[in-house]
């Protein structure tokens, strides 16, 4: 039965996430995650053209579900002026709980998170984590402007 179009990208991008979990601070290898998912490393480069766009579809999954739980809860469609304080605080509280209980659920995408997974990758996938953080900073400031205000 063939495969659904992305699933043995998905399949890729979990095993990956799944080798990061593991307890040793080793760099993953495109061998090592080829073997864990019994094929080939062409295989591997079939579906992404290099191991740093396997951490890009770690990253763009990091971002996609963080975010999506983020505007939820900050609700974009109240304006900031009629938010009082409170609600201010309350939404920056759960801000922080969701990053941190998305980091326990997830302990392989802490370590792209922190960069140490990518570390001796390209710097553009730091740069991109840096540039998550500073999403979530500006949340943050956003949410508590109000409280800061009264």
């Amino acid at each position: 039965m063939p495969r659904a179009k992305g699933e043995r990208k998905l399949e890729i991008l979990k095993a990956l996430a799944q080798m990061l979990e593991a307890p040793k601070c080793e760099r993953i290898t495109t061998a090592a995650l080829a073997e864990k998912l019994a094929v080939s490393e062409a295989a591997l480069y079939r579906h992404f053209a290099s191991k740093a766009q396997m951490f890009e579809g770690l990253i763009e999954f990091i971002e996609q579900s963080v975010f999506t739980l983020v505007q939820q809860i900050v609700g974009r469609d109240v304006p900031e002026e009629e938010r009082p304080a409170v609600d201010g605080m309350r939404q920056a509280s759960r801000v922080i709980s969701l990053v941190l209980q998305f980091g326990e659920r997830n302990p392989g995408m802490v370590r792209v998170m922190v960069g140490d997974a990518i570390v001796f990758e390209h710097e553009r996938l730091q740069a991109r984590m840096n540039q998550f953080f500073d999403r979530i900073e500006s949340t943050l400031r956003q949410c508590l402007r109000p409280a800061a205000g009264a």
